[in-house]
C-alpha cells in the first residue's frame, strides 16, 4: 500500500483476497485507486471511488430576510454546495402559487427569484430548497415584507338609523407598517370610546377592520363620520354618511309619511273611471310641514302617491 494516510488501512484474507479500506471518507478521496500484483509482467485492476455530498445552502451567499416597497422590483438568491451540483427551486412555505411576472406557477427554478413590481400579494415566507439526489435535502426561509400606504374600503357610505335604535359604520383599511386607525365626527374631532360610541378594530395580518358602534341613536347623530388610517408612508380617509330612517302609516283613505322634522298627509277623495278618459283619481289636502330640506322624504311621497293611484286603477279594471 502506498500511502502514508493514517484513515487508510489494508486487510487481507489468506494472501488470495485484499481490501482497501478509507475511514471517514472525505471528498479529497474521491478517485482512481489500483490493485497491483508484481508479476512478471505486472497485472493490475482499477477502480473508480465516487464521493458524493448532500446539499448545504451557502449563508454568506445567499439572501437573508427581506423589506420591499409594493411596486419595486424583487430579487431573491440561493446558493448552495454538494456533489453532484445541487438543484435549486423556489416555492411559498404555505403552498399557495406565486404570481410570477404574469403567469401563476408553484414552482421556480433557478439559484435567483426575480420578481418585478412586487404587490402585498406577494408577502410571505419563501423556502429556497437545494437538492441533489444525496439525502437530506436542505432549505433556507427568507421571509419577504411588502410596505404600502393605507388604502380603505367601505361597504356602505350610507348608513340609516331610526332614533333609539343602534347602528354600525364599517370601514376595512390595508397598510404595512400596521396604520394608526380612528374615526372623526364632522367638525373633525377624533371619536373616543364612551357611554354611547364604541371604536372597535379587528387586525388580521395587514388588514384592519375598523368598526363604530352607536348606541341609542339621538338626532344630533345623523351626520357624517370619517374613518382614518395613517402610516409612515402615507394617510387616507373615507367617509359615511348616518342618516334617519322614517316610518310610513297607510289608513284607509289616508297615507301619512312622518318623521322628526317633516310631516306628509294625502287623502284620496275620489277615483273615477280612467278608461273613460275622465279624471283618474282626485287628491286633495295634500298637506306638508317641513322644517328642513330632505330630498328622501320628498321622494318617497311620491312613490306613495304613484303606488296609490296604481292599486286604484286595478279596482277600476
Amino acid at each position: 500500500m502506498v500511502t502514508e494516510n493514517a484513515r487508510i488501512t489494508l486487510s487481507y484474507n489468506d494472501h488470495r483476497t485484499w481490501f482497501l479500506h478509507i475511514r471517514n471518507v472525505q471528498e479529497t478521496d474521491r478517485g482512481w485507486y489500483m490493485c497491483q500484483i508484481n508479476t512478471e509482467p505486472m497485472t493490475s485492476q482499477k477502480g473508480y471511488l465516487q464521493v458524493v455530498v448532500p446539499p448545504k445552502v451557502i449563508e454568506e451567499e445567499s439572501s437573508m430576510d427581506l423589506i420591499v416597497k409594493e411596486g419595486s422590483d424583487m430579487v431573491l438568491q440561493c446558493k448552495a454546495q454538494g456533489y453532484p451540483e445541487p438543484y435549486i427551486m423556489w416555492r411559498r412555505e404555505d403552498g399557495l402559487d406565486i404570481n410570477y411576472n404574469g403567469i401563476t406557477v408553484n414552482v421556480i427554478d433557478g439559484e435567483k427569484l426575480m420578481i418585478r413590481k412586487i404587490s402585498r400579494l406577494h408577502m410571505g415566507s419563501y423556502l429556497c430548497v437545494a437538492s441533489n439526489g444525496v439525502p437530506p435535502t436542505r432549505s433556507k426561509r427568507i421571509n419577504v415584507t411588502v410596505h404600502f400606504p393605507p388604502m380603505l374600503m367601505i361597504p356602505n357610505q350610507l348608513e340609516g338609523a331610526r332614533i333609539g335604535d343602534s347602528s354600525k359604520l364599517e370601514c376595512h383599511s390595508e397598510a404595512n407598517p400596521p396604520s394608526i386607525n380612528y374615526w372623526t365626527n364632522e367638525r373633525g374631532d377624533m371619536i373616543v370610546s364612551g357611554s354611547r360610541f364604541l371604536d372597535d378594530k379587528i387586525r388580521t395580518g395587514y388588514v384592519c377592520k375598523m368598526i363604530l358602534h352607536i348606541s341609542n341613536v339621538s338626532v344630533a347623530d345623523f351626520s357624517s363620520y370619517r374613518c382614518v388610517a395613517v402610516n409612515a408612508l402615507g394617510e387616507t380617509d373615507g367617509i359615511i354618511k348616518l342618516y334617519e330612517i322614517t316610518t310610513a302609516v297607510e289608513s284607509s283613505n289616508e297615507i301619512l309619511f312622518e318623521g322628526e322634522n317633516y310631516k306628509y298627509s294625502v287623502n284620496v277623495t275620489e277615483v273615477t273611471d280612467y278608461l273613460d278618459e275622465t279624471t283618474g283619481a282626485i287628491y286633495d289636502n295634500v298637506t306638508s310641514y317641513v322644517s328642513s330640506s330632505h330630498t328622501l322624504a320628498h321622494s318617497f311621497v311620491l312613490y306613495l302617491i304613484l303606488i296609490s293611484i296604481k292599486d286604484n286603477l286595478l279596482n277600476i279594471v
